[in-house]
């Protein structure tokens, strides 16, 4: 835990930084969606980032707050000036990021869906309410439960589930059954069942379904290299043959959104790497490393900035083709702000004329 003033310092500023990007990266891709993207080219795809984007923006400015919804004059806490209200408040905003956890879980489930089982746009919307409904009913219920539950206490550089004061005793580890704790009883135990249990579910999830994804695209791939030799593709391409052109076109679509599908699966595995590791040494050694604690501050905000940089990935990519002769971030900044403005022309200082970007995943 943060010992000393340069460490409590640390831990209530540091995410601050982090979690400013996050809500500007959020909110971007809100803005992107809702006012600059085209309305009659929205499909669950674009609607799945929006719901888990408006979770993260809520975490990630409850997250920005850090030390200063926590009751003044809590030991060991730095920059505190606010009551058991604003700690409460700041803790119900922040457990938005559980259901931008589960916002993750559709989004693997989606892709699964299109890539794995073929399905149409049509069929999709059918179970579109689930997607959403399940990853918001985690977030808004078990805040709601922790709010009735008094469990929204100070635990280290913001308020989150916990007992309180820091360090009491709880009565399911008591052996009378007492407690000494002042504010939610059983708080570690409602962590893991509000919280840890259902995340590292999600991790488990997300990552068995993106390989199953991953092992669908490989297999394509071999069926269409032992059916369409490369030589037949080639000269598909000189005698234009629309058949072969249109299995060629339809694996690189695969391949493209298998792509953008892992992108989105490992910027929730980078967010929630360090929480976990901190966890498991938290559980196995009952230590809690300032070290651990420090980059768990610093990464849990992260995941609004992280989408950002995935969401807007393809069509990035397309803006580099055409301006290799710019340095990366020159590039990046260019095309957001392109992308911001609304700009459909022709791009800046391109050195072939550009295709639309559009489709159900860029």
């Amino acid at each position: 835990m943060a010992t000393t003033l340069s460490q409590q310092m640390a831990v209530a500023i540091a995410p601050k930084f982090m979690a400013a990007a996050s809500a500007i990266g959020s909110s971007i891709i809100i803005f992107l969606v809702t006012v600059r993207g085209n309305q009659k080219k929205h499909g669950t795809y674009q609607r799945l980032v929006l719901g888990m984007s408006i979770c993260d923006f809520f975490a990630s400015v409850a997250w920005f707050l850090t030390t200063w919804p926590i009751p003044e004059g809590t030991p060991g806490v730095y920059g505190a000036v606010g009551n058991t209200n604003t700690c409460s408040a700041q803790a119900f905003f922040a457990q938005f990021s559980l259901s931008t956890v589960w916002y993750n879980a559709s989004l693997a489930l989606y892709y699964v869906l299109v890539i794995v089982k073929g399905w149409k746009n049509e069929e999709i919307v059918k179970v579109e309410p689930l997607l959403h409904g399940h990853a918001i009913a985690w977030g808004l219920g078990t805040g709601i439960a922790s709010l009735s539950l008094t469990l929204f206490n100070q635990v280290g550089w913001d308020c989150w589930i916990s007992a309180a004061p820091l360090g009491c005793q709880e009565s399911w580890n008591s052996p009378d059954g007492t407690t000494t704790c002042e504010r939610g009883d059983n708080g570690s135990l409602y962590q893991w069942a509000f919280y840890y249990a259902p995340l590292w579910f999600v991790i488990v999830l997300t990552s068995g379904l993106m390989y199953w994804v991953y092992i669908t695209v490989r297999k394509q791939q071999k069926r269409m290299a032992r059916y369409i030799p490369a030589s037949v593709v080639a000269a598909a391409k000189s005698t234009k043959s629309a058949q072969v052109q249109n299995s060629v076109a339809s694996q690189k679509d695969y391949k493209r959104i298998a792509a953008q599908a892992a992108a989105y699966v490992g910027a929730f595995l980078v967010t929630w790497l360090f929480p976990t590791i901190f966890q498991i040494v938290i559980v196995s050694t009952n230590i809690f490393p300032f070290a651990l604690l420090f980059l768990t501050a610093f990464f849990v905000p992260m995941q609004g900035f992280l989408n950002l940089i995935v969401f807007i990935r393809p069509k990035y990519i397309k803006y580099r083709t055409n301006n290799l002769d710019q340095f990366f971030l020159v590039a990046w900044f260019r095309m957001l702000g392109q992308e911001l403005r609304g700009d459909k022309g022709e791009l800046i200082r391109t050195r072939n004329s550009s295709g639309g970007s559009g489709g159900r995943f860029s």
